[in-house]
């Protein structure tokens, strides 16, 4: 399963939604957070991303481990990636979506990732983390595990509205707009997706806008183009 939020990792906000999807786990819930996106911020700001990851999982009945792996070469440690095959979540919280993507990509641990998704697992991600999941991002690709889709976190959120009519402008009807409102998740398991949260989805295509809700299920054929 892909699992997308637009805000919110980690804080009270999400905790209803995160219950949720860990509940989709048929084996006891083994999860690792990784801050990387935050990887060129400051060590206090990734201290933070850390820190609150770790509080926010102890309230749950979870395995947790928080892995501060934040260069390229990171990707390739032994430890991360006997961590990575032993779970079934894996996160990304947020910070810049270009560097989280150049950072895993063509790395041991990426092949790991993949290989979770394929075998039941949950690879999650927030704002950047939940961008780099589309097939293409604002500036450059992303690893298309959701077809068709740019991804635009922070959906309804005032400083972050012209982000999503640049896109629509520049975009000219090649991709359909994921917009992720905080809290909430889009969901992509198989052939169906399924909305799990306080707030909306908005699925945008030229002069189309569909939105949707917490537990609204529909055929992955919407995002066919």
């Amino acid at each position: 399963m892909i699992a997308v939020t637009g805000s919110g990792e980690y804080l009270s906000g999400i905790i209803d939604a995160d219950l949720t999807l860990i509940s989709k786990l048929k084996n006891r819930p083994n999860i690792i957070t990784l801050p990387t996106a935050a990887g060129k911020e400051s060590s206090d700001r990734i201290n933070y991303w850390c820190e609150l990851a770790t509080t926010h999982f102890s309230k749950f009945d979870v395995d947790h481990k928080n892995i501060k792996a934040l260069k390229h070469n990171d990707f390739f440690d032994e430890e991360l990636l006997e961590a990575t095959k032993n779970a079934n979540f894996i996160y990304f919280s947020g910070g810049n979506p270009t560097y989280l993507y150049e950072t895993i990509k063509d790395t041991p641990f990426f092949k790991e990732m993949i290989n979770t998704h394929t075998n039941g697992g949950i690879i999650a991600g927030c704002s950047a983390g939940a961008m780099i999941m589309g097939e293409k991002m604002i500036k450059g690709y992303g690893f298309n595990l959701i077809n068709n889709v740019i991804v635009i976190p922070h959906y309804g959120e005032s400083f972050y509205s012209w982000v999503t009519n640049t896109v629509k402008l520049l975009n000219r009807g090649n991709y359909k707009l994921l917009c992720l409102e905080k809290d909430t998740y889009f969901t992509l398991n198989d052939d169906h997706i399924e909305i799990i949260g306080s707030n909306n989805v908005h699925l945008i295509f030229k002069d189309k806008h569909d939105t949707y809700k917490n537990g609204d299920v529909f055929s992955t054929k919407e995002l066919v183009i």
